[in-house]
């Protein structure tokens, strides 16, 4: 950590005093921003929350052929890791500050062909891909993972290190992207969320009742988050994730198919180890009935192969937009180990090798006087990997800004429904804010969100959430 502050201080220095021309191909801005959450509802998740960021963004040209680009991010949060009385002599530990790299690449335009007929662009480094055209939930994105430190921005994903090779055929006539991804990058997740208290309804456990996981009359009972453990797959050739897409323009829509082979970065289920309890003390759920307890859970990332199309454009003035991904999972079955069980132990299947498919369809329109409305259904959330656990879900977003856009009032509204399953379980998102723009450069946001759902849907995992939020934001 020292010495990210040393480089820091060193790259500002040489910023200082570089020459002009030096500097005259370089583009340099960036933020500062402190985001303060109280939770309304004392004891769940959290009460209060402060994050803080310095974020420095670099672009530099040497050439017309070459474009280097690095986005750094500098954070701290109010989340203290003290835990033995020695921490208390670590500032590190008791304010805990860390750095991130979003994004940095080098970008070469031209490469090898540089012709009317075709062009070749290289892309390496640490970079979003960024394939899709929905808002926060793309099912043909899976080269970017989820960053879900913010449990409820979905439009936030992680860069990963990628060679992206772009070839331009003829004036654009069509365009083709291939990517390999070597290093496998799993999502950010808010685990506590996710657990929660009823891990049968999580979905980093077995996506099953506890009737149907009854083993021989016994009830099952389910670890705490301390007792899972989340195995990313090796750093291999077997691992390394690649896809293709085709893109083009026609009747004025932009439309894109694409391949992905690689893995889901959300973790499933893959192995347990238990032992047979009989007595509260054992901690079974009631007294004279034998239980199995489940003292460790191993999650793997499943593979996947998708196939992805998605187009943009426009009908009149309405802005329409949609994304298909049809999705070829690999088998996992969930195996069960029992310490001193004399029969043998059953596998439950968790991801079927049945092909499914997750969508996304949206449109936007403003109407007179600036009412901006942005609707969106969703067929699958990211957590749901199998096509029987399927959920659909609605989101409106209502939007209208006043006194020269400085001041905007947003409200944003979700629906989900579980008709897995043979039931109609429903779920529901609110959340409303005011942003104020009192200077150029700067923001002030105040806002309220909620959810509330019935049990085992989705929208249910999140309730924990409600929280007012102060957000300050300066951009240079």
């Amino acid at each position: 950590m020292k010495r990210l502050f040393r480089w820091g201080k060193w790259l500002w220095v040489l910023l200082v005093l570089a020459p002009g021309d030096a500097l005259a191909g370089m583009e340099l801005n960036g933020a500062i921003a402190t985001e303060n959450y109280l939770g309304i509802k004392e004891g769940e998740f959290y009460n209060f929350r402060n994050a803080n960021l310095f974020q420095l963004k670099v672009k530099a040209q040497p050439s017309d052929q070459v474009t280097a680009f690095g986005d750094i991010e500098l954070r701290n949060t109010n989340f203290t890791e003290v835990e033995f009385i020695g921490d208390l002599w670590d500032r590190a530990t008791v304010d805990p500050v860390s750095w991130r790299i979003n994004e940095a690449y080098v970008a070469l335009y031209g490469f090898l062909l540089d012709s009317d007929a075709a062009i070749l662009d290289l892309r390496v480094g640490k970079q979003k891909i960024a394939w899709g055209e929905a808002d926060g939930f793309c099912p043909t994105n899976n080269f970017d993972p989820y960053n879900l430190e913010n449990p409820l921005d979905f439009e936030d994903r992680l860069g990963n290190v990628a060679l992206k090779a772009t070839l331009t055929v003829g004036d654009e006539l069509f365009i083709v992207e291939g990517v390999v991804a070597p290093r496998f990058l799993p999502a950010v997740l808010p685990v506590d969320l996710f657990l929660g208290d009823d891990p049968f309804a999580s979905p980093l456990m077995p996506p099953l009742g506890p009737d149907q996981m009854n083993l021989g009359g016994m009830d099952l009972v389910l670890p705490e988050g301390d007792f899972i453990r989340a195995f990313a797959p090796g750093f291999d050739l077997d691992n390394i994730m690649s896809g293709v897409r085709v893109k083009w323009a026609m009747l004025g829509f932009d439309w894109s198919l694409s391949y992905f082979r690689g893995r889901d970065n959300i973790p499933a289920p893959a192995a347990t180890f238990g032992k047979i309890g009989s007595t509260t003390e054992d901690g079974c759920l009631e007294d004279g009935v034998s239980c199995l307890l489940v003292t460790d859970v191993s999650l793997r990332y499943p593979r996947i192969d998708v196939i992805g199309f998605d187009f943009r454009g426009g009908l009149g003035d309405v802005g329409v937009w949609g994304e298909l991904g049809v999705f070829f999972p690999r088998k996992l079955d969930l195996g069960v180990r029992i310490e001193g069980y004399p029969g043998p132990t059953p596998e439950f299947p968790i991801i079927e090798e049945d092909p499914f498919a997750k969508w996304t369809v949206g449109a936007e329109y403003t109407f007179k006087g600036g009412w901006f409305f942005n609707l969106q259904w969703v067929h699958g959330f990211f957590t749901e990997q199998t096509g029987h656990a399927l959920h659909d879900y609605l989101f409106l977003v209502f939007r209208k800004t006043f006194l020269n856009e400085k001041l905007k009032i947003e409200l944003s509204l979700g629906g989900e429904l579980d008709a897995t399953r043979g039931r109609n379980a429903v779920g529901g998102l609110f959340n409303i804010l005011m942003s104020y723009k009192p200077f150029d450069g700067a923001e002030v946001v105040l806002g309220y969100v909620m959810a509330r759902g019935e049990d085992r849907v989705s929208i249910e995992m999140f309730e924990p959430l409600d929280q007012a939020y102060l957000k300050i934001r300066a951009d240079f």
